[in-house]
């Protein structure tokens, strides 16, 4: 059984307690049963908004850690691209000078055979 207290709750407005009356035989309820249910949704709530910024913390660490790496990973690309970028105008340098010096040898091998 859990442990319960009772508490009196004064300083209420005549109004208000018509309006919780009202409530409470609309729903077949007693005041003090619907009054009860309010404050225990009202306590779920406060609980479920406390275990929301528990784990809101963690989540802002995960986010903050996978906007670092994405930055990580978008550097990386972009010196990959570079670094291929580079490589291949070397291969075509390199295309060119082996091509020169293909026509060179074909023309010294066409002048040995003359």
């Amino acid at each position: 059984m859990q442990d319960e207290k009772e508490f009196l709750i004064r300083h209420i407005k005549t109004e208000d307690l018509d309006v919780i009356d009202r409530e409470a035989e609309r729903n077949g309820l007693t005041r003090t049963a619907l009054v009860q249910m309010i404050l225990e949704s009202f306590v779920k709530n406060v609980q479920s908004v406390d275990a929301i910024e528990i784990l809101a913390y963690p989540l802002q660490d995960v986010t903050q850690q996978l906007n670092q790496l994405t930055f990580a990973i978008s550097n990386s690309n972009h010196n990959i691209s570079q670094d291929l970028n580079a490589l291949k105008d070397v291969i075509q340098r390199n295309n060119l000078v082996m091509a020169e010096q293909t026509q060179i040898v074909n023309t010294l091998l066409n002048k040995i055979r003359r």
